[in-house]
């Protein structure tokens, strides 16, 4: 026989081993199909038995969920009813109480229903839960004649025991029944979880040796066929897990991250963009970054992104705030960077790396802070109260307009001092020296007044102080807020002063009738008529006085309080002087006093009639007072075109006043001698009264006067129209 050469002998070999190896594969491929395949019918069987188990053990806690529930809505019920009887007698919690009961009731029949269903497959539960039922609704006919108000009438307090002592009875028996069903449950509950605990053993320890027997054999014929391939395959595995970690983390990333050319094409892109703007990921890589539907949508915005990735190739790192459009039209702000890779040789730029992050909620956030913090220091700088803010070492940080004004420190000055160099001038040491600002912890308020040192004036001032925290307990500095009250003190004063005229205004009058109808009254004047009459003559001016004064108090109030509503009109000059004149005719002819005006015969005036022949009236009546006899007073009026104005005067040939009472006679209770309200029988709030009459119709009005030659009061209106020149007409009356 021939015999076969070495190199087919060992291609035999070769071959057999093939084969070999083959069957090996193919059978040990059989064994772990039948292994896995038994193993999958056994996981299947025990799967389904455990599946079972498990439903039966959701029922059980349902089960024994509902027999807690049926408990809680009887103790419910109790308690309603328990609750009803204590507040019987209180019509509006008794219903409350009803109500729950009634509420009660309902849960707790829903409840028995839920467990009827539930222990249906039951018998033993079915039996006791008759039971329940039956107890349940003796428990309910029970409670139900003394819950509701038509069965709880008449009944005696025996009665009324012995059946809530009835009803704790059936309610125990009723729990003893539900722990019973709870007890049975609980039973079955461990029985159920125990065979579920063995069939899980027992799939585990099948699942277990099955597919340790199949890993077996698969290992052995992967050893067999990918031995020589392994590194590949391994090699191969590992880059896909590197590429899909990378895929996976670049995906996911919120912010914006794509990878570009030097050239600024799109070769690579997140999830991120793609979903804001509603595009895919074939539809943009490949093409220029600027061509980018989200830089498409302003030129502005494609400069940008061109200008972004000409600075990265060239090796500098590009950063910018940009808006875009989402897909809905919502504009979101967004910090965009574009930074280059260089090659690890050379610095040759090989990538581009461009990342965007929504920075929307952020810009937003610090537009609200800065137009919060615009607005604070608006509302700061714009009050007038003077606000100053110290730091711990008590360095003055913040010194608004108003405490300039008030102190008289220009803030450029101010900032960076201490407050003991700035408070020094203005506040006593011995305040000063206790109130360390921007460490003490403790609010403080006092008053100071000083002299300010630009006007010259005294003011008074409240000052506050407050320590800041800065949200801990730390004193991190503090604010002192200084208010000026000078004008709250002079109104103060002013309030004292009127009250104190006012008092000693009422009380002389007052003291002259009582003393006079006293008199009267005693019956010490009966024998002389005369002198009874001249005491009731005193207490009727006195009482005149009165009535005077109040009228006068309670005009000038509501001028003062803008309560009176001037009714403008047309109305003639002349026939305004001729109602004042008529009025004080009686007071002139007791005076001797002779009266004319001299008044353009066409001068109109835009103005309250009744208001303006008051200012008349009280002008002239002044002038009457202090006027000698056989004397004359003069009313003029006239037009002034040059001033729009229309100018009255009131002259007379008094007494004259002096220099210094010329501005406070218009006060309230001034007299230029204080005898005068007495002699004059004057209340010293006529002239007040004129001059708001005046003041309210727009115009000014004062006095010029020398003593002993008479006094002139003038007083203006504005003139709306410009009237034309007329005649002047005198009107004179002899008195």
């Amino acid at each position: 026989m021939e015999e076969k050469p070495a190199h087919s002998r060992s291609n035999i070999l070769s071959e057999g081993r093939f084969h070999l190896q083959k069957r090996l594969v193919n059978m040990g491929l059989l064994v772990a199909i039948l292994l896995l395949g038994s193993t999958g019918v056994v996981a299947l069987l025990n799967a389904r038995e455990w599946q079972a188990i498990q439903k039966q053990v959701q029922h059980t806690y349902n089960l024994l969920l509902t027999l807690e529930q049926t408990k809680t809505n009887l103790n419910g019920t109790a308690k309603a009813q328990r609750g009803y009887r204590l507040t019987q007698g209180i019509e509006s919690n008794s219903k409350i109480f009803l109500q729950d009961y009634q509420t009660s009731v309902q849960q707790t029949q829903q409840a028995l229903a839920q467990l009827q269903q539930l222990t249906a497959d039951n018998p033993t539960q079915q039996t006791r839960l008759q039971e329940i039922n039956t107890l349940w609704q003796q428990y309910q006919a029970l409670h139900q004649s003394q819950v509701e108000p038509s069965l709880t009438e008449n009944q005696s307090e025996a009665r009324i025991s012995s059946v809530i002592q009835t009803s704790d009875r059936l309610q125990r028996q009723i729990f003893a029944l539900l722990n019973q069903m709870s007890t049975t449950e609980q039973q079955l509950l461990e029985q159920r979880i125990a065979v579920t605990a063995r069939l899980t053993r027992t799939a585990n320890h099948i699942l277990a040796i099955a597919y340790g027997l199949s890993l077996v054999s698969l290992a052995t014929i992967y050893a067999l066929l990918r031995r020589e391939a392994r590194k590949r395959h391994q090699a191969e595995a590992n880059l896909r897990r590197s590429e899909h970690k990378f895929q996976s983390v670049f995906d996911e990333l919120d912010e914006f991250a794509g990878l570009l050319t030097p050239e600024g094409t799109l070769i690579e892109v997140n999830q991120a963009p793609l979903i804001f703007a509603q595009v895919t990921r074939e539809e943009i890589l490949g093409k220029p970054f600027w061509e980018f539907s989200l830089w498409q949508q302003s030129s502005e915005l494609t400069e940008t992104a061109k200008t972004a990735v000409s600075q990265a190739a060239a090796g500098h790192f590009f950063r910018t705030e940009v808006t875009f459009n989402s897909a809905i039209g919502q504009p979101h702000t967004f910090d965009v960077s574009v930074k280059p890779v260089h090659s690890a040789q050379s610095k040759q730029v090989m990538w581009l790396i461009a990342e965007g992050r929504d920075v929307t909620t952020q810009v937003q956030l610090r537009d609200a802070l800065r137009q919060e913090r615009d607005r604070s220091l608006h509302l700061i700088n714009s009050s007038k109260d003077g606000i100053a803010a110290f730091d711990e070492t008590g360095i003055c940080t913040f010194w608004n307009p108003a405490m300039e004004t008030l102190t008289g420190i220009p803030r450029d000055r101010a900032i960076g001092q201490c407050e003991m160099d700035l408070f020094r001038s203005l506040v006593p040491d011995a305040t000063l020296q206790h109130l360390p600002l921007g460490t003490a912890d403790t609010v403080t308020a006092f008053d100071f007044s000083y002299f300010h040192p630009q006007t010259g004036q005294i003011q008074f001032l409240e000052a506050h102080y407050s320590p800041l925290h800065n949200g801990s307990t730390t004193v991190t500095g503090g604010l002192i807020v200084l208010r000026d009250v000078t004008r709250q003190r002079e109104l103060e004063r002013l309030k004292r002063e009127f009250i104190s005229i006012i008092s000693h205004e009422i009380r002389t009058p007052l003291s002259s009738i009582r003393g006079a109808l006293g008199l009267v009254a005693e019956g010490i004047l009966d024998d002389d008529p005369q002198t009874a009459k001249e005491m009731v003559s005193i207490a009727n001016n006195n009482i005149e006085r009165l009535v005077r004064l109040v009228n006068d108090i309670l005009a000038l109030n509501r001028l003062e309080s803008g309560q009176v509503d001037l009714k403008y009109q047309w109305c003639p000059a002349v026939s305004l002087v001729q109602q004042a004149f008529s009025s004080v005719e009686a007071l002139a002819t007791a005076h001797q006093i002779h009266l004319e005006a001299t008044v353009p015969n066409d001068l109109w005036i835009w103005a309250d009639p009744d208001w303006l022949v008051q200012v008349l009236v009280n002008l002239v009546n002044n002038a009457i007072k202090f006027s000698p006899p056989q004397t004359a007073i003069a009313v003029t009026a006239e037009a002034i075109a040059s001033e729009s104005i229309i100018q009255f005067a009131v002259i007379d040939q008094g007494r004259g006043i002096p220099a210094d009472k010329l501005q406070t006679i218009f006060g309230r209770f001034q007299q230029v001698d204080a005898s005068d309200s007495r002699q004059k029988g004057g209340t010293g709030l006529g002239l007040a009264i004129c001059r708001r009459i005046v003041q309210q119709n727009g115009g000014r009005i004062w006095a010029e006067s020398a003593l002993g030659k008479g006094s002139t009061f003038y007083f203006t209106l504005p003139h709306p129209e410009h009237q034309e020149e007329g005649r002047f007409f005198k009107v004179e009356r002899s008195v």
